[in-house]
């Protein structure tokens, strides 16, 4: 079913998955044509490995398949800045090269739940491929809801993915570096701003091959600075408004 009137640019940031990146472009665009227009932008950050290789023959094979390069390897976060710039479709949603959302499930998430400004896509369990990341993610749960208790009451699972309407990225545009809180940042704006947000629960697709990046403690330090940083400046912002 063609979903009338719906122009979804996606965006997959990759850094080193020579391993998933061919099977995640076809199994996307296989999608592509349930939507009025389409895009999906790849943005490779600073591979070592095949995949930017690969994703240049790609490229030839798919002419609504763009890339952006980083020279050298800058983060998820500013992967995912860099994708959203570059994103020109009226809805952006991104996901990762193992597909832990599954693309099938794209199209019935739209015509299930329009409209809406901002959708988080929940997991409907963690099936983290390590005890480790399964920590993480639960200890970073805790502390977005300690900090911020009220604004997330209805939104268990900030860190897996969310589409949004590009004509609200100017004003839910992150300023955090780190992998942990960009995500929950952008949901968290979109709550204090009071647009259409929307939460479901979908099931989650478990990587089968290569391995995630986030987990370090580099990146759980800068992820709880940022909190702390987001959580002073709304507080701010709610004197101020008083």
């Amino acid at each position: 079913m063609i979903i009338n009137n719906v122009a979804l640019s996606i965006i997959i940031p990759v850094y080193n998955e020579e391993e998933n990146i061919v099977l995640a472009i076809e199994k996307t665009m296989a999608e592509a044509s349930k939507f009025k227009n389409f895009e999906l932008v790849v943005v490779d950050d600073g591979s070592n490995d095949s995949t930017y290789q690969k994703l240049i023959e790609l490229s030839i094979k798919y002419k609504d398949l763009t890339l952006v390069q980083h020279t050298k390897n800058m983060g998820l976060a500013q992967s995912l800045k860099d994708g959203f710039l570059k994103a020109s479709n009226e809805y952006i949603l991104f996901n990762s090269a193992d597909l832990p959302l599954n693309p099938k499930d794209i199209s019935s998430i739209f015509e299930k739940n329009l409209p809406f400004d901002l959708i988080v896509i929940e997991r409907n369990k963690n099936n983290g491929a390590t005890l480790w990341r399964k920590f993480i993610s639960f200890c970073n749960r805790v502390i977005l809801h300690i900090f911020f208790p009220l604004v997330l009451i209805d939104v268990a699972d900030c860190n897996f993915t969310f589409i949004f309407k590009k004509e609200i990225l100017k004003n839910i545009f992150p300023s955090s570096k780190s992998t942990g809180f960009v995500q929950p940042e952008m949901i968290l704006k979109s709550k204090y701003l009071k647009y259409n947000v929307k939460s479901i629960e979908v099931v989650f697709n478990k990587r089968e091959k290569g391995k995630a990046h986030f987990g370090t403690l580099k990146d759980i330090l800068c992820s709880l600075l940022d909190i702390l940083k987001f959580r002073i400046y709304s507080i701010c912002i709610f004197i101020w408004k008083r």
